[in-house]
Formats: C-alpha cells, structure tokens, sequence
C-alpha cells in the first residue's frame, strides 16, 4: 500500500510540475498559434502549415512552424512573445538559387561535354548528369567496358576518366 502512495504522490508531483511547467510558458506567449501559422504562410509564398510546435530555445519561446510547399519542406521558427520570424530554413529556395548559379556559371552544354566525351573515346553514352559541383558525369559503353568520365561545365577539361570491364569475372590477383 505504501508503494503505491509513493507511485501516485510521485506521478502528482510530476503532473502538477509539467501543468506548472506549461502555465509558465503560456504567460510568455503573446502569439497565438493562429497567428503563427499566418506569419510562417507570408514567410513562403504558397506551402500549408504541416506542424506547429511550442518549443524554448535560447532562453526563448519559438514556435516551429513546417510547412509543405510545392517542391520540397521549409521550416520558419517565430518567436512567440513577439512574432518575429527568428529564422527560416527554405529548402525551396536553397535548390533555386543552386540552379541559377548553375545556369549562370555552366559554359559547356550538356551536348558540348557529350562531345568532348565521344572525341576522346568513341562509344555508346549510357548517362549524363550535372552534378552541384558544376561537374557532367558521363558514362559509356566503349569495346566491352563501361567508361566513365567527368568533364567540366566551366571550361570543358576533362577532369577524371575512368574505365571498368563489364565483365564480373575479373581476377585482380592475376599472376604472370
């Protein structure tokens, strides 16, 4: 029996500890979550609310507020006493910029690299990708082997050229 008054004054304890917990935190928030979810939504143009969450950081109350746009997540965090937007994490707008620095720094086409790949070796492209780096990653088949080669966007040089057999049996522990 004992035990059991000692479980329920702790489980009391921590009840009453957490609903003061939160009262405290109510009484600095000045932001409601409504208005929260309107700040987050002016913040980036055309997502929804996803969560909202209270949260303390930095001695502060911040409201994290995830959204869902059109192309990928976006988090704004906005203080809840006074609704300034503390910091936005745009993922949308990271690959945006990404993609105009990428149109303003390339020089060669994809079909200039492709070019530059076949007068080097002449063979059949099986893939081509430009890489964040400003980097086509070519790969061919050529005579039975798979070639792979990075080529510059920036100037065309070509960077790595690698060439692989196709064939799974090959014994590196050959002896002459």
């Amino acid at each position: 029996m004992k035990k059991k008054l000692v479980v329920l004054g702790i489980v009391g304890a921590v009840v009453l500890g957490g609903a003061a917990g939160v009262g405290a935190f109510a009484k600095e928030v000045n932001v409601p979550f409504s208005k929260a979810e309107e700040i987050a939504i002016q913040e980036i143009k055309g997502a929804h609310v996803e969560e909202i969450e209270l949260d303390r950081e930095n001695g502060e109350v911040i409201y994290e507020v995830e959204l869902e746009g059109t192309h990928d997540d976006a988090e704004v965090e906005i203080n809840a006493t006074t609704g300034e937007v503390v910091r936005v994490d745009d993922d949308r707008d990271d690959d945006r910029n990404r993609s105009e620095k990428a149109v303003k720094s390339v020089k060669i086409s994809k079909e200039q690299a492709i070019s530059i790949a076949k007068n080097d070796t002449p063979g059949k492209i099986t893939e081509v990708e430009l890489d964040d780096d400003f980097h086509y990653e070519i790969e061919m088949k050529y005579e039975g082997k798979e070639v792979e080669f990075e080529i510059s966007a920036l100037d065309g040089t070509i960077l790595e050229k690698e060439i692989d057999s196709d064939d799974d049996n090959d014994d590196d522990n050959d002896r002459d």
